[in-house]
């Protein structure tokens, strides 16, 4: 069987190696990438799917579900049983990908609609008696006809009805025909809801601008939704999720500082300014975790809360004890500073109840002074409440 071996799947190997994985397991994939190479062209071939296989053997044996299941998308990739839309979508391997898909879809299925009104008008001007049985049909072959189409050679811009096997086309295919689920909303909500063209016409330009920033806002907590809610999420993607959408931490927070390293060594996730001046701190963690544990007969954060805070209660330090210099080079106040850790979700820890998990972290942020510890489904809560009183 043909193999293939690209930058999309040296990138998928790096981002599995950056979801976490065993030395064991990291050393086989460690070996997948000398085997590919730095750069274009990367070497495929038998060898690189004996090295995914015994990386997949490792992850299975180790009982590591999450890490088995992503190599086996790669070994897909490579013998081309997965679709390079799929992969990068699924991983978020490149920034944007989500939307540039969405949009292209939503693109597609417009103009795929008028087309199929025009085709329609047509035949019934064609035939005006036509029926129901009539109508039917004519789709039938013009959806039989449509997995045909190519290119005219002879006229740029072009096209014909011929068998065709482009990647993409396979997928769009897949997409309309297998996941494309249309679902009737019972009444629309306020901020998703296409606004009447004639109640626009009568806005004001102040209205039309929230108007335009609510739905911005919709769209970006619909967008971190979708990265919180993919089980192969990074703290990276997260983060570059939330870097535009930063509203979602509460309107008493100015943009975002800019500058993520105020201390040597230190780099920051989210600095966030209050209007005083004052510095807030955001960590963000990987949202696919566990994070509590079972001690005799109650729930405790479990160590990935408690290294999760040290590693904030350091940054807090340090900022302490460079206070002066940081008030004199960029005017921020870190004498008050305050942080926030964002980690895990209730969907990915099933075992635990979500007010049980909240009320732990309730507590145990009542210890930590200026420490809270919040959950991702609480951070898109409070920001979907915001949004609908908007």
């Amino acid at each position: 069987m043909r193999t293939r071996s690209d930058y999309t799947l040296r990138v998928l190997v790096e981002k599995i190696i950056e979801l976490g994985v065993s030395d064991h397991v990291g050393g086989f994939l460690q070996d997948v990438l000398r085997h590919m190479g730095e750069r274009s062209p990367y070497r495929g071939g038998q060898e690189l799917v004996s090295l995914l296989r015994y990386a997949e053997a490792a992850a299975r044996e180790e009982q590591d579900v999450l890490t088995s299941e992503r190599i086996e998308d790669a070994l897909a990739y490579v013998m081309n049983t997965m679709l390079r839309p799929d992969i990068e979508i699924k991983y978020q391997l490149f920034p944007g990908s989500r939307q540039s898909t969405l949009r292209f879809l939503r693109s597609t299925f417009d103009q795929l609609g008028k087309f199929l009104l025009l085709s329609v008008r047509q035949l019934l001007n064609d035939n005006p008696t036509a029926s129901v049985a009539d109508i039917q049909a004519h789709l039938a072959e013009f959806f039989e006809s449509a997995a045909a189409m190519s290119e005219d050679e002879e006229q740029a811009g072009h096209y014909r009805i011929l068998r065709g096997g482009r990647e993409t086309s396979a997928w769009l295919r897949e997409v309309l025909t297998n996941r494309l689920a249309i679902e009737w909303a019972a009444a629309p909500d306020s901020q998703a809801a296409a606004p009447d063209p004639d109640e626009v016409g009568q806005l004001s330009v102040g209205e039309l601008v929230r108007l335009a920033q609510i739905r911005a806002r919709a769209a970006g907590l619909q967008a971190l939704t979708c990265a919180v809610h993919n089980p192969h999420s990074s703290e990276h993607d997260l983060q570059r999720a939330l870097e535009s959408n930063l509203w979602i931490f509460g309107g008493s927070y100015l943009p975002s500082l800019g500058r993520r390293r105020l201390v040597a060594g230190d780099e920051l996730d989210l600095p966030l300014l209050r209007p005083d001046g004052s510095l807030h701190v955001v960590e963000l963690k990987k949202a696919n975790v566990g994070i509590l544990t079972r001690q005799r007969r109650g729930l405790i954060p479990n160590a990935e809360v408690h290294r999760a805070v040290g590693q904030v209660m350091n940054y807090l330090l340090a900022l302490d004890e460079n206070r002066a210099r940081i008030l004199d080079r960029h005017r921020v106040d870190v004498r008050r500073a305050t942080a926030a850790v964002v980690i895990g979700h209730p969907r990915f820890q099933p075992a635990v109840e979500e007010a049980d998990m909240n009320e732990v972290l309730r507590t145990y942020s009542s210890h930590l002074g200026r420490i809270e510890v919040i959950t991702y489904k609480q951070l898109l809560d409070g920001a979907d409440r915001a949004l609908s009183l908007a």
